[in-house]
C-alpha cells in the first residue's frame, strides 16, 4: 500500500481545459498537480479557435501574452460564403467583445501554455495518470496516480479537477454517465492563406454537402477543415474533400487541391458528447470532459477558458464550503453549456440539412445575417459563449425561422417538389419544437447568468491590467 501524501487539488488532464483550470486554481492559493501522461500534440487535431470571449479569459488567466506571439493571428469574426455572396459576421458588433478573436496551432497553443503554466508557483506538473478515485470519505477523496514506469502514488486531496477531454475516464470513474453520438469526421489540411477571400476572418463555405470551415494559422498559412458525415460501412477518401472543395473560389481550390494531393492529412472523430452532470462529490467536470459539440461554431477553446473561470469563481465565493462551491458551479455551467450544445446541432442541421423545412430555415438564417445588424449581432454572441442564455436562442431560432417561413411564402419552393405551405409550416414547428426540447428539458436550475470576474487579490488585478495592455498593444503586430 503507497503512503499517501496531501494535495490540495489535483487536475487530471494537461490540455488547455487542464491548464487553464489548473492556473485559475492556483490564483486563489491552492497547491495544485497537474496530472497528464503526454500526448503527440503532431499528430492531433484539436482546437486552434479562440472567439473573443476565450481570449480575455486567457488575459485574466495570465496566459495570454505567451499563447499570442507569433505566428499567432488575430481574426475580426467570421465570413460565410454562399453562392458567390460574402456575409460578415465581426465580432465587434458584440459589445462584451473587447478583444479580437485568436487563431493558433493546437500544438503550439499547449507548449506555450505549458511553459507559461510551469513557471507558476504552487503548480506541479505530473508525467502520470489517474487510474483509480475513492469517494468514500465525504470530506476529501483518494486519487491513485500511475507514472511512466508503471509505480503508483496515492494522493488525498480536496477536489479531483477532470479535464481529460471527450469520453472522459475520470468522468466514468467517478460514476458519471456520459452519452456519445458519432456526427462525422473531420480531414485538416495547412494551405496557403494568400487566397483568402479576406485575410482577417475565418471563412464557412456553404453549398457542399457539408459546410467547410477554414481559418488562418499564421501570416502565411491557414487550416482547412472538411465535414465527412459518418456513414455506417463507409470511409471517407481524399475524393470527398476534392468533391467538396469545387464550390470553393478557384485560386483558393487550386492550393487546396494542392495540400489534399501533397500533405498527410489530420482527422478527428466527431461527437456530441453530454454528461448526466458536471459534478459528483468532489470530482468537477471542465472543458470537453463535460461535454462537447460538433466544431462548426469552433466555441470548445472558449468554453474550456470559461469553465476554469467559472469554477474559480465559484470556489471564491463559497471558500468555507467546497460542496457548496461546486454545486454552484454545475448550477452556473448548466444553461450555457446546454446551450451551446443546441445551438451547434441545431446550426449544423440548418446549413447540412436537405429536406424543404431545413432549406427554408438555411434561407433564412442567411437572410437574418444578411439583413439584420441585431441579428448579426445576436449570433456572435451566442456562437462566441458570450451569451449562454437559453431563452436568447430559442428567441433566434424563432427570429430565423418566421424569416425563412415569410421569404418562402413570396418566393415558393419549386413547384415540383410537391411541398405546400402547409407541410413546410408543419415541419418547421416541428423542428422548433424539437430544438426548444434540446435546450430547455431537463431539470430546473437555478436562472442563467453572465460570469463576471471575481475579485482576486491586489496583486493579481495589477496583473490582469498588464495583460490588457498587452493584448491591445500586440494586437496589431501579431497578424
Amino acid at each position: 500500500m503507497p503512503r499517501t501524501a496531501e494535495i490540495d487539488v489535483i487536475v487530471g488532464g494537461g490540455g488547455v481545459a487542464g491548464m487553464a483550470a489548473a492556473v485559475a486554481i492556483q490564483q486563489l492559493g491552492y497547491q495544485v498537480m497537474l496530472v497528464e501522461p503526454g500526448l503527440n500534440d503532431d499528430r492531433r487535431l484539436a482546437g486552434e479557435v479562440f472567439h473573443p470571449p476565450g481570449v480575455a479569459g486567457l488575459a485574466e488567466l495570465g496566459l495570454l501574452p505567451a499563447v499570442m506571439l507569433a505566428p499567432a493571428v488575430t481574426v475580426d469574426g467570421f465570413s460565410v460564403s454562399s453562392g458567390g455572396e460574402l456575409i460578415r459576421l465581426p465580432y465587434d458588433t458584440v459589445p462584451t467583445h473587447r478583444l479580437p478573436g485568436l487563431c493558433l496551432e493546437h500544438s503550439l497553443i499547449r507548449q506555450r501554455m505549458r511553459d507559461a503554466v510551469s513557471a507558476l508557483p504552487n503548480i506541479i506538473i505530473n508525467r502520470a495518470r489517474v487510474v483509480g478515485v475513492d469517494q468514500s470519505d465525504s470530506s476529501s477523496l483518494i486519487v491513485d496516480i500511475a507514472s511512466e514506469r508503471h509505480a503508483t502514488s496515492r494522493y488525498r486531496c480536496r477536489v479531483l479537477v477532470a479535464a481529460d477531454g471527450t469520453s472522459s475516464r475520470l468522468a466514468r470513474m467517478a460514476g458519471i454517465g456520459v452519452h456519445n453520438r458519432r456526427i462525422s469526421t473531420i480531414w485538416a489540411y495547412r494551405v496557403c492563406s494568400d487566397n483568402l477571400p479576406e485575410q482577417e476572418y475565418g471563412h464557412v463555405f456553404l453549398g457542399a454537402s457539408t459546410p467547410i470551415l477554414l481559418y488562418p494559422l499564421g501570416r502565411t498559412e491557414a487550416r482547412i477543415l472538411f465535414d465527412l458525415p459518418y456513414q455506417p460501412g463507409a470511409r471517407p477518401t481524399a475524393a470527398d474533400c476534392l468533391a467538396m472543395a469545387a464550390v470553393l473560389p478557384a485560386a483558393l481550390r487550386r492550393d487546396v487541391a494542392q495540400a489534399i494531393a501533397a500533405q498527410p492529412r489530420l482527422s478527428v472523430m466527431t461527437q456530441a458528447i453530454t454528461t448526466e452532470r458536471s459534478v459528483q462529490g468532489r470530482v468537477v467536470l471542465v472543458g470537453d470532459a463535460g461535454g462537447c459539440c460538433h466544431p462548426l461554431t469552433a466555441s470548445g477553446m472558449s468554453m474550456c477558458v470559461n469553465d476554469a473561470l467559472l469554477l474559480r469563481e465559484a470556489l471564491a465565493e463559497r471558500c468555507s464550503d467546497l460542496s457548496a462551491a461546486l454545486q454552484l458551479y454545475q448550477r452556473r455551467r448548466r444553461w450555457p453549456q446546454a446551450t451551446r450544445l443546441a445551438l451547434a446541432d441545431a446550426l449544423r442541421e440548418a446549413l447540412c440539412g436537405t429536406s424543404p423545412e431545413m432549406r427554408v430555415v438555411r434561407g433564412g438564417i442567411l437572410a437574418y445575417w444578411r439583413d439584420s445588424a441585431a441579428g448579426r449581432a445576436a449570433t456572435l454572441a451566442l456562437l462566441s459563449t458570450a451569451d449562454g442564455r437559453p431563452l436568447v436562442l430559442v428567441r433566434e431560432i424563432i427570429a430565423v425561422m418566421v424569416r425563412g417561413f415569410l421569404a418562402h411564402l413570396r418566393r415558393p419552393l419549386p413547384a415540383n417538389h410537391g411541398i405546400g405551405e402547409l407541410h413546410v409550416a408543419r415541419a418547421l414547428l416541428a423542428n422548433f419544437f424539437h430544438q426548444v426540447k434540446q435546450v430547455l428539458i431537463g431539470p430546473t436550475m437555478d436562472a442563467p447568468r453572465t460570469r463576471q470576474p471575481h475579485a482576486l487579490p491586489q496583486a493579481g488585478r495589477h496583473g490582469l491590467g498588464l495583460l490588457t495592455a498587452t493584448d491591445r498593444e500586440g494586437r496589431g503586430g501579431s497578424r
